[in-house]
């Protein structure tokens, strides 16, 4: 049997639970409008995080299953990502499908364009944390700002606030588009914590069922170096979650002359 079955021989015996249940930090990726980068962001971040080892789903909802078709892509000698397929023509309800494996710690949701009302207020509901792509265009800027507003005012984030930032994508930097877009999000009092360069390295992994991550460093250095700044912001707003907690609790040596020590 090969790696990429016993991969997934293992997670068929593991119980799947709903992903509100899961003890995990779940990442929404999400923009009002399609073409705006959700699926590289997706990608990359599962890709990302399954190679600290720790267990990665990732949930398709968009109809065009493109981050499904990289999970499958995926090669079995690469930290495995487990993916989710929501499929709209099911005769099984979406809280059914949008399951994970009960080990997950991280879910990455690679959301539908289109989103409003109570469809997008659901999807907030079932997430800790928001990341909205940003292309830099002046259709994109107004599309992302209007979408950017509606998602406030959904009444789970007027009730619990989740942490929000905003991920510029495919930028040329010294360009008239960027001196707009970074305007734009200086204006949004709302964290940008990284810029994702307009790169072939990208299209070449999304092919390949890679990240970024995926590559050797030096020759993805400064992609690498793109991601290592939005990860840290993540991990800075995880710190709440009770299965990060443990995590640093295990993992940070006692300080010297304590007791434990």
């Amino acid at each position: 049997m090969e790696n990429k079955d016993l991969y997934s021989a293992k997670h068929n015996a593991e119980p799947l639970v709903s992903i509100q249940a899961l003890n995990a930090c779940r990442i929404l990726v999400i923009n009002g409008k399609g073409g705006a980068g959700k699926t590289t962001i997706s990608t990359n971040l599962a890709a990302w995080l399954a190679h600290r080892g720790e267990r990665t789903s990732l949930l398709d909802a968009d109809p065009q299953g493109s981050s499904n078709f990289w999970v499958k892509r995926r090669d079995a000698e690469l930290p495995p990502v487990y993916g989710i397929k929501l499929d709209a023509n099911s005769r099984t309800t979406n809280s059914f499908q949008m399951r994970a494996p009960k080990s997950t710690r991280w879910l990455v949701t690679d959301a539908p364009p289109g989103l409003c009302g109570p469809a997008l207020d659901d999807l907030v509901r079932d997430h800790d944390l928001i990341l909205v792509p940003v292309m830099p265009s002046d259709i994109d800027i107004r599309t992302s700002a209007r979408f950017i507003g509606e998602l406030l005012l959904t009444q789970n984030m007027r009730r619990n606030r989740r942490p929000l930032a905003v991920v510029a994508n495919r930028a040329k930097q010294q360009t008239n588009a960027w001196g707009r877009l970074e305007k734009f999000l200086l204006s949004l009092n709302i964290p940008y914590p990284t810029t994702l360069r307009d790169s072939q390295n990208y299209v070449r992994a999304y092919s390949e069922g890679r990240g970024i991550v995926d590559y050797p460093q030096q020759s993805h250095l400064r992609d690498r170096n793109d991601w290592e700044t939005l990860i840290r912001w993540i991990d800075a707003q995880n710190i709440s979650n009770a299965w990060w907690k443990e995590k640093l609790t295990l993992t940070t040596p006692p300080e010297k002359g304590s007791e434990l020590a």
